[in-house]
């Protein structure tokens, strides 16, 4: 196993280990996640050094199935890509209107963390994963490059940087952000099509 999925399977674990213990009604420390997943707790620290840090990603990773099935619902056989878009960007709304202060949070921590040493993983996104799974079907139809770089900019139009733009500094209103997002989504959208 490379070194990248071994980081992120031992990132999964302490995560899960978290999501699991606050499902019981504790807020446990670090160190008991560290316990409960049975990782070092010196590991633990190096990718949590912070139990709020930790536990806002656990909270956040409760609602990955959500997110998930908001992506791929209503989906039929002749789903095209724009519907495909447009509910990936109904999801992550969702998702940033619900839980707007856990991803503020998320994104002070990271901030706040100051560099990232070597070899400790940098903060985790699921965005590119929920980017990616609405992009699926182009995965064969675009070369790597394109494809890549499709989801990437996806990434930029969507989620909670995004919000935090068009509300804290373009000053739009809910309805307002999510039409902004739709038409970025599929602006970027027509492009990648139109270079294939």
């Amino acid at each position: 196993m490379s070194r990248d999925r071994q980081r992120a399977r031992t990132r999964r674990e302490l995560v899960s280990a978290a999501l699991r213990l606050v499902q019981q009604g504790r807020t446990p420390s670090v160190t008991e996640v560290a316990d409960a997943a049975d990782v070092s707790r010196r590991t633990a620290y190096r990718y949590f050094p912070s139990a709020e840090q930790l536990m806002t990603e656990a909270l956040l990773e409760g609602m990955r199935t959500d997110v998930e099935r908001e992506i791929d619902g209503g989906a039929t056989a002749d789903d095209d890509m724009g519907a495909r878009v447009d509910r990936l960007v109904d999801a992550l709304h969702h998702l940033t209107v619900d839980k707007e202060h856990l991803l503020r949070q998320m994104i002070r921590l990271t901030i706040d963390r100051g560099p990232v040493a070597p070899g400790a993983p940098p903060r985790p996104s699921r965005r590119i994963e929920y980017v990616e799974q609405a992009l699926a079907p182009l995965r064969s139809e675009m070369s790597a490059t394109q494809y890549e770089r499709l989801a990437h900019a996806m990434a930029v139009v969507v989620g909670i940087e995004a919000r935090i733009v068009l509300s804290d500094i373009c000053g739009l209103d809910d309805e307002a952000i999510l039409d902004t997002e739709r038409w970025a989504a599929q602006a970027l959208l027509t492009a990648a099509l139109s270079e294939r």
